[in-house]
């Protein structure tokens, strides 16, 4: 993820990264030059209050989503040039 995002946060550190910040800040041109997909971490927590978590998992987005992202701004720049 770090070579796909714009830097780290300091407040989320992480000891795999030797206490690194988080990565953030995901850069669409970053994914779509590289083919790297950011990894989506979730969970799902129930209706009912204090039954708890019913599912959790990671998954990445379609490349799809950034190659139209990407498409999109370079739409807004050549409209604002």
């Amino acid at each position: 993820m770090l070579s796909i995002t714009l830097g780290t946060n300091p407040a989320f550190t992480l000891p795999p990264l030797n206490f690194g910040g988080t990565p953030a800040g995901i850069d669409v041109r970053l994914v779509v030059d590289s083919g790297v997909l950011p990894i989506i971490n979730t969970g799902i927590a129930h209706r009912q209050a204090g039954v708890g978590q019913i599912g959790a998992g990671i998954t990445t987005a379609p490349m799809e989503c950034f190659n139209d992202a990407l498409a999109a701004l370079a739409g807004e720049l050549t409209r604002s040039a």
